[in-house]
């Protein structure tokens, strides 16, 4: 009820107030200078600016004497009035404000007095300057302080409703008497429990003294101990940065974590008051996140330990190998925070890593180099092997025992004493133990192995044990054996060989020549060897050898042959055929060239004789073609004029006779005719035959799929319109255009005269790879033929149709063949009976 009513006293009060200070905001006072009246003008309003300027100015007012009839009397009881009421009103807040200062922390509602306070104040100021008004008219001022009163009484008024309801709960002076008499005896047995606490106090002080001496005791102690842990403190902030070992706590309700210094030293980070779980989860990389994760989620499931190394990404982006150990605190079963330690173990762990690596090395070198190594302990006894030392020994692991007599088993019995002696002087003597010994495998096969080793010494120098790496050199030895062998053979085979043999320096001095060559040439070895072959070498071959040499010797060529002329020891040039080689070093550096030399001298001499017969032979082909050419002309003319004849009058007569003769007659005019016709294109496609023979072939780089579009365009256009021709494209070859456009405008016209009776001809060409080779082909979808008479295909004038079913002469395929020959190619086809067939060709 209370609250309402506060609500709607200051509700009615603020526009109150609003029309009030408007209302003195826009006075104006009347302009009469004598006697106070209200003028009937019509006054301007300039606003509340023109009032606060003008707030002291007193040009429009007149004094409060000069405004009504004021007797001295009343004008002076009213003057003292006032200031009398000011000046109670003034004492009135300064005794409040000094019963306030005094009782500051007793006294309830404080902020009631001050209002109070304000509000006598400034009523006291409003009766001042009333009195003042008799002589300064500032009533401009008197109706602002006026106001400002009314407001702070408002305000004072609100509060005290405000505060009512509290007021209200105090008690009544009866009960504050009761409450009296209660204390009383309450102070009473307090005085009571003074005088003992008193007597308890001076028990107590001395007790006091006696604690404070056993403080300053403990005091002392404690210094003494905090120096110490100050100490411990520093030795293991030292030991943290000395370690690269960091300390967190992290509480796993929150997420946040308390780092210690050198945790962050190790994230390359500065110090931060918020570091929490996934600030830290974002500094390891992303592939061991989920470990870091998981490994959490355990130690909150079983509260149990854990310890991981992982690979962060630092604040400067660097990788840093760090192990984590996380120790969960526990109460009531389950775990409330981790705390553990964060080790810098990158050094550690790159040392690891390339000791590993440097370990895989080792292993994959010692095992290369069929290298195994042993540690024996002579006080024990104890021998070791690694894997590929049981390799090298054929000694399985499930069977080593790992004595000496693992290693001794083995051991050829004819090197038995050997080994013996070689161990027991490296033991006695302080030498390096080195040996080559044979071992016999569970295969019976015998093993040659090179041994070396050393012994290790106490700090007494005794001998403790033996270390070394035993190799396998059974195939150095077979090697070194072989090569032995084979220069023992190579010199056999130089003497002995019937060709003649010579090694030659890089300085062109012989080192060795064969007897072959000192019998081939008449000279003995040790003037051969004075000689050289340079001088020995026909004067006018003797630069033949010099560019050849030079890029032998470069590496440029591996191997060169010549045919040159030596002189004999009578001066007589001998034909020889020279095969020069180079012997390198593993540098690839020339040491000698081996020189091969046979006496071509009847070959040379048989070619001559064989270039006279094939000039002979020559002239006789040009006679025969020039002969050729001549037949060819005879046919192409002579034989031409007849044909035409009896085509002619054939025709004639089945134009002009035809009425004469019976049907058996015009069968035979008919056939006459025809025949003229097929032999005519026999003759043509004979002279194309030969000319295709005798034309000179020019290679040159041909699109072969445009030429194939080329003739299939042709063909489509002509007579074969219902054929559909597909071109493979981009397929290209070194050939003769003019001959390759012949023979595809075989086959193709081929494929689609054989085709033509299907239902849908289809015609095909491109290529594919056969044995490394690019090889072209043509399909159809036509009659085909049946493979046993394939070898007849491609002979002139042989046919597997009639010309009654596919025309033609039979000189196509064989002009097709003569093409693909003069390419170096070859041609050849499959195919079924009613299956179409493929027609397969290469050009070299």
């Amino acid at each position: 009820m209370m609250r309402g009513f506060r609500r709607h006293f200051f509700v009615c009060c603020i526009p109150l107030s609003l029309l009030v200070l408007n209302t003195l905001a826009n006075a104006k006072p009347s302009e009469t200078p004598v006697t106070c009246q209200v003028s009937n003008e019509v006054v301007d309003v300039k606003g509340q600016s023109e009032f606060f300027a003008g707030l002291l100015n007193t040009e429009s007012w007149p004094a409060r004497w000069n405004c009504g009839i004021w007797t001295p009397f009343h004008g002076w009881l009213y003057i003292l009035s006032d200031f009398m009421i000011w000046l109670a009103y003034f004492m009135i807040p300064l005794i409040l404000g000094y019963y306030l200062y005094k009782k500051q922390d007793g006294i309830p509602f404080k902020f009631i007095f001050l209002l109070f306070i304000a509000f006598i104040l400034f009523c006291g100021l409003t009766h001042f300057i009333d009195a003042v008004i008799f002589w300064w008219p500032v009533y401009r001022l008197s109706a602002l302080v006026r106001f400002i009163t009314a407001m702070v009484s408002m305000g004072t008024v609100f509060a005290l409703v405000k505060v009512t309801p509290e007021v209200l709960k105090y008690k009544s002076p009866e009960a504050l008497e009761k409450l009296v008499s209660e204390l009383t005896a309450l102070n009473r047995r307090l005085k009571d429990e003074i005088l003992q606490r008193e007597r308890a106090e001076n028990e107590l002080k001395r007790l006091n003294e006696d604690l404070e001496k056993k403080v300053d005791e403990r005091t002392q102690d404690l210094k003494a101990s905090n120096s110490i842990l100050k100490r411990t403190n520093e030795l293991f902030q030292s030991a943290q940065e000395a370690g690269k070992i960091g300390v967190w706590q992290m509480n796993v309700q929150e997420g946040s974590i308390y780092c210690s210094e050198e945790v962050y030293r190790i994230l390359e980070l500065t110090s931060i008051t918020d570091f929490n779980f996934e600030k830290a989860l974002s500094f390891i990389q992303r592939d061991h996140r989920d470990k870091v994760r998981e490994a959490i989620s355990i130690a909150e499931r079983t509260c149990e330990s854990y310890d991981l190394e992982v690979k962060l990404l630092t604040a400067n982006r660097n990788n840093v190998w760090v192990r984590i150990v996380g120790l969960p605190v526990v109460e009531d079963s389950k775990m409330v925070s981790l705390r553990g330690l964060l080790m810098d173990i990158d050094l550690a762990k790159t040392s690891q890593e390339n000791m590993a690596a440097s370990k895989r090395v080792l292993s994959m070198a010692l095992e290369a180099g069929e290298i195994g190594a042993w540690n024996w302990n002579i006080k024990t006894g104890a021998l070791q092997w690694d894997d590929y030392m049981h390799k090298l020994m054929d000694h399985p692991k499930r069977d080593f025992r790992g004595i000496i007599q693992d290693f001794t088993e083995r051991i050829h019995p004819d090197d038995m004493d050997l080994v013996s002696d070689a161990i027991g002087d490296t033991i006695r003597k302080d030498i390096k133990y080195d040996i080559v010994y044979r071992v016999i495998a569970s295969d019976g096969k015998t093993r040659i192995l090179h041994s070396k080793g050393e012994v290790t010494k106490d700090e007494y120098g005794d001998p403790v044990a033996m270390i070394g790496i035993c190799m396998n050199i059974t195939d150095q030895k077979l090697h070194e054996q072989n090569l032995k062998e084979s220069e023992q053979r190579f010199k056999a085979t130089v003497d002995y060989s019937p060709i003649g043999v010579a090694l030659m320096g890089t300085d062109s001095m012989l080192l060795k020549v064969n007897n072959a060559l000192t019998e081939m040439l008449g000279y003995n070895e040790a003037g051969l060897l004075r000689l050289g072959l340079y001088k020995i070498t026909y004067p006018e071959d003797r630069e033949l050898d010099k560019e050849h040499l030079k890029k032998l010797q470069k590496g440029d060529v591996h191997s060169y042959q010549l045919d040159k002329r030596y002189l004999n020891t009578k001066g007589v040039p001998v034909w020889v055929q020279q095969n020069v080689s180079a012997v390198r070093d593993a540098n690839g550096n020339t040491r000698y060239f081996i020189i091969q030399i046979m006496d071509i001298t009847e070959r040379k001499m048989a070619e001559k004789r064989i270039h006279e017969v094939v000039r002979q032979r020559t002239a006789q082909l040009e006679a025969t073609n020039q002969e050729l050419e001549a037949f060819s002309y005879s046919v192409s003319h002579d034989l031409r004029s007849p044909l035409r004849s009896i085509h002619g009058f054939s025709q004639a007569l089945m134009e002009d006779y035809s009425g004469q003769l019976d049907d058996i007659g015009q069968d035979y005019l008919n056939r006459v005719s025809s025949a003229s016709v097929r032999m005519g294109r026999l003759i043509d496609d004979l002279l194309a035959l030969s000319r295709i023979s005798r034309q000179e072939i020019r290679f040159e780089p041909v699109d072969v799929s445009a030429l194939a579009s080329h003739v299939a365009e042709n063909l489509a256009a002509d007579e074969y319109t219902k054929t559909e021709f597909i071109i493979a494209p981009g397929l290209s070859a070194l050939a003769d255009k003019g001959l390759l456009t012949v023979a595809l405008e075989n086959l193709f016209e081929n494929a689609a005269k054989y085709s033509r009776k299907s239902t849908s001809p289809k015609v095909e060409f491109g290529d594919e790879t056969i044995d490394n080779k690019q090889v072209f082909y043509i399909k159809d979808n036509g009659v085909g033929f049946d493979m046993n008479y394939a070898d007849k295909l491609f002979g002139a004038f042989q046919r597997l149709h009639g010309d009654k079913e596919f025309e033609g002469t039979g000189i196509g395929l064989a002009t097709v063949k003569r093409i693909i020959h003069r390419h170096g190619g070859e041609i050849w086809a499959q195919s079924a009976i009613d299956n179409g067939a493929t027609f397969y060709f290469t050009l070299n």
